[in-house]
């Protein structure tokens, strides 16, 4: 039994040495063959942009909203305004039965106009204060806009009693709108305030937004053992069919190049400890060094060693539709592939 699995042990070594030894000779050796070069498998150099992103989903908002109420109870009167409905700073959107305290600024008023003629000094100034404390309560009868927005809640109707501080109303300013997300705290060292956002949301399919990584939280939170961070990224423009909550995808740009030579990855090779790549000079092929940089796993830039106009050879495993990217952590643009 135990030489059968001796015998066993010594044929697995033998196989594993032979792929190992033929392995490190093919790769040594699949640089050192002559390549075919026709268009298929060589490309023109080109210069290019590439981007490394991270992704991260979140909810939009409008940046300012307030929940309406009155700071005087009573019973609603009137109600001037609709669900979804758009409005005006200063519009009075709700009135409380305030026959009351009318009556009760008509005769401040008259009374303080009187006054004035003959009244003395305290008089005057009594009548005066008299009349402002009777316009203010009367105010407080009337809900007016605070700003310029839609009304996207209505909790009352004519007839309802309310109390102080009782919720009336929601209002939203439309006319700007932030994402608000929660990152994973692998990614903070990368995140910066002010850096591009692009944005595309679900509800909305083929509008593409920009915007700006605008608050990076000082505190994180733990949710089931995930600890995240979380952000809010200020959308640069508003589309009129925005609803307080849709969802929204983002990619945060971490780091971008423009006007860069950049080659397929797979155009590398690596010699002793080198980056090279085969360069077509007079219909054959020969190895030139190359200093790399930004990559996304798919295309590198190439900081020196080769020039535009240049043409290199290509693995088949590079070539194809570079314009089909996948989401994910790194997006790119750079010149196409295959071909001149």
């Amino acid at each position: 039994m135990k030489k059968k699995i001796l015998i066993a042990i010594l044929v697995i070594l033998v196989f594993a040495g032979g792929y190992f030894g033929y392995t490190r000779y093919y790769q040594k050796n699949l640089v050192d063959q002559k390549q075919s070069i026709d268009e298929n498998n060589t490309m023109e150099v080109t210069t290019g942009s590439m981007k490394k992103s991270i992704p991260v989903s979140g909810n939009i908002y409008p940046i300012e909203e307030q929940a309406l109420s009155f700071s005087t109870p009573g019973t609603v009167s009137s109600v001037n305004i609709e669900e979804g409905e758009t409005i005006s700073q200063g519009d009075i959107l709700i009135e409380l039965k305030n026959n009351k305290t009318k009556l009760e600024l008509i005769r401040a008023k008259n009374n303080y106009q009187n006054v004035q003629i003959n009244g003395s000094k305290n008089a005057i100034e009594e009548a005066k204060l008299n009349y402002e404390i009777a316009q203010e309560n009367f105010q407080e009868t009337q809900l007016k806009a605070p700003y310029s927005g839609v009304v996207t809640e209505l909790l009352v109707q004519e007839g309802d009693y309310i109390n102080s501080g009782q919720k009336v109303a929601t209002l939203i300013d439309n006319t700007n709108y932030e994402v608000k997300a929660n990152i994973d705290e692998s990614e903070l060292a990368n995140l910066k305030v002010g850096q591009d956002v692009e944005i595309s949301m679900e509800a909305l399919p083929g509008l593409q937004l920009t915007g700006q990584l605008t608050e990076i939280s000082s505190k994180a939170e733990s949710t089931s053992g995930v600890v995240t961070v979380p952000i809010t990224v200020l959308i640069d423009s508003v589309n009129n069919s925005f609803k307080p909550g849709l969802s929204a995808d983002m990619e945060i740009i971490t780091e971008f190049v423009n006007d860069k030579i950049i080659i397929p990855v797979t155009a590398i090779v690596n010699r002793e400890g080198k980056k090279m790549v085969q360069k077509v000079v007079d219909q054959e092929t020969e190895l030139v060094e190359v200093e790399t940089g930004l990559t996304n796993g798919l295309k590198i830039v190439v900081q020196s060693g080769l020039e535009a106009g240049e043409k290199i050879v290509v693995n088949s495993a590079g070539k194809g539709n570079t314009n089909n990217v996948q989401r994910g952590s790194n997006n790119f643009s750079g010149p196409p592939m295959g071909g001149n």
